[in-house]
Formats: structure tokens, C-alpha cells, sequence
């Protein structure tokens, strides 16, 4: 198991198959999955494509998503990370609904922002949020990132 880094209440791991059940159980929530504007899955396959995937993307890029684990209980509570795309390298944050309103998703995305300028030395990381996710975008606020002047949904390094 490859620990990533810590935070106070979190672990952020990488993916392994094992991990599929627990992935496939967030994203097959049909309401979460309409926030975020996904298809929810509809079979544990998907989310061992996924996994696959990711795996492949640690490969290529030294980083991806993560699984977000409970430190004390060891629970999956989602997935936080970084996405290489064509724009660069993009922090994407998913939790499962019980596990929001928590403080964990500041957690994620701080440590992750720290992570990326620290350890891979990045020097250009950005989050979007969608305009239907006004939590996503308080957190985004409050984050030690800043707005973007083109987009006020983009916040970047």
C-alpha cells in the first residue's frame, strides 16, 4: 500500500483493485453522481476500469487520484487527487455523501495543494467547480488557491 501523505483525520492513498467495491458503492449514488454531472456506475466493472486506469495515470504522470481513507477506522470515505489533462495538472475531489460537511474535503484539498507544490514540485495546479456546486465552490474560497480572473468557477496556484 502506497501512502501518499496524511492529514489529520485522512489517509490519501493510491488505488488498488481491492478497492473497487468501495469506489463502485460512491459512484453508483445517484444523487452524488447528478451533482457532479456522471453517470453512476452500474457495475463493479466500471470501477476496476477506473482503478486500472488510475494505475496507469500514476505510471505515466507520478500521480492521480487517490482513495481517501479514515485514519482511525480505516473507512473509504472517496477520492482526491490530481488529473493530468491538456490544461495541466487539475485537483479533483470526490466524497461520499455521508462523509461531507465533515471538514474532509478541506483537509483533501489542502494537503493536496501542499503535496503538489512540495513534493512534485508544481508550479501550475487549478480546480474547477461547476456552477450547480456551491459547496464545492466555498471550499474552493477558502482554499489556499486563488480565482481565476478569466473564470470565477476555476481557481488556480
Amino acid at each position: 500500500m502506497k501512502v501518499i501523505c496524511e492529514t489529520k483525520n485522512l489517509v490519501l492513498r493510491e488505488f488498488f483493485e481491492i478497492d473497487a467495491y468501495e469506489l463502485f458503492q460512491m459512484n453508483s449514488d445517484k444523487e452524488l453522481m447528478r451533482i457532479v454531472n456522471e453517470k453512476p456506475y452500474k457495475s463493479e466493472e466500471e470501477a476496476n476500469f477506473f482503478i486500472e486506469n488510475m494505475i496507469k495515470h500514476y505510471q505515466e504522470f507520478g500521480f492521480g487520484l487517490w482513495g481517501v481513507h479514515e485514519k482511525k477506522s480505516g473507512r473509504f470515505v472517496g477520492w482526491g487527487g490530481l488529473r493530468q489533462t491538456k490544461y495541466g495538472a487539475i485537483i479533483n475531489i470526490r466524497l461520499k455523501r455521508k462523509f461531507q460537511n465533515k471538514g474532509y474535503g478541506t483537509e483533501v484539498l489542502n494537503v493536496i495543494v501542499d503535496y503538489a507544490k512540495n513534493e512534485l514540485k508544481l508550479d501550475k495546479i487549478a480546480a474547477k467547480a461547476n456552477a450547480n456546486q456551491p459547496e464545492t465552490l466555498k471550499l474552493l474560497q477558502k482554499s489556499k488557491l486563488t480565482k481565476s480572473e478569466d473564470n470565477e468557477l476555476v481557481y488556480k496556484l
